[in-house]
């Protein structure tokens, strides 16, 4: 195992654990049980993570609260985090997100769904990303008007 994880897994269902094994077949997997916003600051040191997960649970303002406790922590402010959901309500995605988490994934949770959120993770923030180079002139045309006086 590495000395740093790729993964923290808080409060995450045995079925999601073994889904996160398969798709971290490397071991870099730490499991976090019973994690607060308030044990975070005495119980937990902020590790180099690539991803956290915070898994659900009842009531749901305790996961949420963790998110936020996760994002205010010094160096988490851009490690991805994704929050496990029990049904896409929108109502609670929305409140996940709004709590400071990247995506939520709906249980059952795919080996895919992972590898999907990471690709996309690593990309980051890219404003106009999915419009740029679309409708490029194939060649250069002299009697287009750009506009303005030449």
């Amino acid at each position: 195992m590495r000395d740093h994880p790729i993964v923290v897994a808080f409060d995450v269902d045995a079925d999601s654990f073994a889904t996160l094994s398969q798709a971290f077949p490397d071991g870099g997997i730490k499991q976090v049980t019973g994690a607060t916003a308030a044990s975070l600051i005495r119980n937990w040191d902020p590790e180099m993570a690539g991803l956290l997960v915070v898994g659900f649970r009842e009531p749901l303002a305790d996961a949420f609260a963790l998110c936020r406790g996760l994002r205010s922590q010094a160096g988490r402010g851009l490690t991805p985090l994704v929050v496990l959901v029990p049904t896409a309500d929108g109502s609670v995605v929305k409140a996940a997100l709004d709590a400071g988490a990247d995506a939520c994934l709906v249980l059952p949770v795919h080996v895919k769904d992972f590898a999907r959120f990471m690709v996309r993770a690593g990309r980051g923030n890219q404003p106009g990303r999915h419009t740029l180079n679309l409708h490029r002139a194939q060649s250069e045309d002299l009697w287009r008007d750009d506009g303005g006086e030449a």
